[in-house]
């Protein structure tokens, strides 16, 4: 996926530009660089074809093709947004800034437009980075894809250990485990490269981290002794990571090659539960009876189970304009304490014992009634926040 002008412009070596013009447009995608000079300045229309910037192209410009000659801006921005553009970037050696009507046709059209200092940058060097940044974003793309086979993929174990040596090269695989830190609130397209770096740099060479989907996949090696102790703390202190800016999952310790795929889904796993929790850092080993029901929440027969007890409860309010699917729903949440339900309901406890006798009748529960409406709601819970935040 190629980089966005956006995202470009996040990068510090461009904190001095100032965007004049055309808003709306920075999330365009940027594949190629151009520098401008006379290309739309000529009253030639077949050289100036010959001659035009590739779509999504991000052009830098001094306009001294315009130099004591404002009328040809006008001309020379529409010849841009014709030719699909992504960004004109104008250093302000002729003008600080572009006549109205260009301005304007840059908004309507929705052409960004940036103007930065005779010292802020040379041409060659922006073109540079932007290109170093879009190869970095592929490699880091291309990875990630590779990981989601890996994770995902119908593999067979051979061609799953091919992978594996091509993705963790460096790895000796004894005492290492996986952390998923799931980004919160912040513009992660935007982010993630920045901090990525900043990651690297704070782990081992025997470590190794990766973006993966919302968040950065690390799998550390944990032989070393000053990595002892509660996992979940170790892993704030090595990364020097602040627990509000992440959902942390971490999985348990392994020591094969072959475990791999199953630490990292630990790891995953993990970082969901904290979603719908209280948003610790949380180690897989410690999610209860999470450890079955967040693997298999989708799988066929939890999601049949599931309709089998709930969609008969459903059905029963609808059809009687009834309240039992929630009152089931606050049972399960509170232990099947009817005293604490009623408070909640403002009714009385003798009434929800009445309601809860009947989603008995409903479903059809002889023996384990509670454990089963426990089962069926918490992969109801699980599916519906999962369902919300398009895991």
């Amino acid at each position: 996926m190629p980089i966005t002008v956006k995202e470009i412009m996040q990068l510090p070596e461009f904190r001095n530009f100032t965007l004049i013009a055309g808003r709306n447009g920075e999330r365009k995608e940027v594949t190629n660089i151009g520098i401008l000079d006379y290309e739309y300045a000529n009253e030639d229309p077949k050289l100036e074809k010959m001659w035009a910037f590739g779509e999504n192209s991000f052009v830098i410009a001094s306009m001294l093709f315009a130099k004591d000659h404002p009328e040809r801006i006008l001309p020379c921005i529409k010849g841009l947004v014709r030719d699909k553009v992504a960004a004109l970037a104008i250093k302000t050696i002729y003008y600080n800034t572009l006549p109205k009507e260009a301005l304007d046709y840059a908004n309507e059209w929705d052409l960004p437009i940036y103007t930065f200092g005779r010292d802020d940058a040379y041409f060659q060097d922006i073109a540079i980075l932007i290109k170093e940044k879009m190869a970095e974003k592929d490699d880091t793309e291309l990875l990630e894809q590779k990981l989601s086979l890996f994770l995902n993929g119908n593999l067979s174990m051979a061609n799953r250990r091919e992978m594996l040596q091509e993705i963790f090269y460096h790895l000796d695989y004894k005492n290492y485990l996986a952390v998923y830190c799931n980004a919160k609130g912040i513009a992660w397209t935007l982010y993630y490269a920045k901090n990525l770096k900043k990651l690297q740099g704070r782990l081992d060479s025997r470590d190794s981290i990766f973006r993966y989907q919302n968040g950065y996949l690390i799998i550390l090696d944990m032989a070393e002794p000053c990595r002892s102790g509660d996992t979940g703390t170790v892993v704030l202190r090595v990364l020097s990571l602040r627990q509000e800016d992440y959902f942390i999952g971490i999985g348990n310790l392994h020591n094969s090659m072959d475990d791999m795929n199953l630490a990292i889904q630990e790891a995953l796993y993990a970082s969901q539960y904290s979603r719908f929790t209280d948003g610790r850092p949380v180690c897989f080993s410690k999610i209860g009876i999470y450890q079955i029901l967040l693997p298999y929440c989708r799988n066929h027969w939890m999601e049949q189970y599931c309709r089998s007890i709930l969609d008969p409860i459903l059905e029963f309010d609808r059809q009687y304009d009834g309240e039992l699917f929630q009152t089931a729903e606050l049972y399960v949440k509170f232990d099947g304490d009817v005293e604490v339900v009623g408070r909640k309901l403002h009714l009385h406890k003798n009434t929800i014992r009445y309601r809860m006798n009947r989603v008995r009748d409903i479903i059809g529960a002889n023996d384990r009634f509670y454990e089963q409406l426990l089962i069926a709601f918490w992969t109801w819970e699980i599916q519906k926040d999962m369902s919300q935040k398009n895991l």
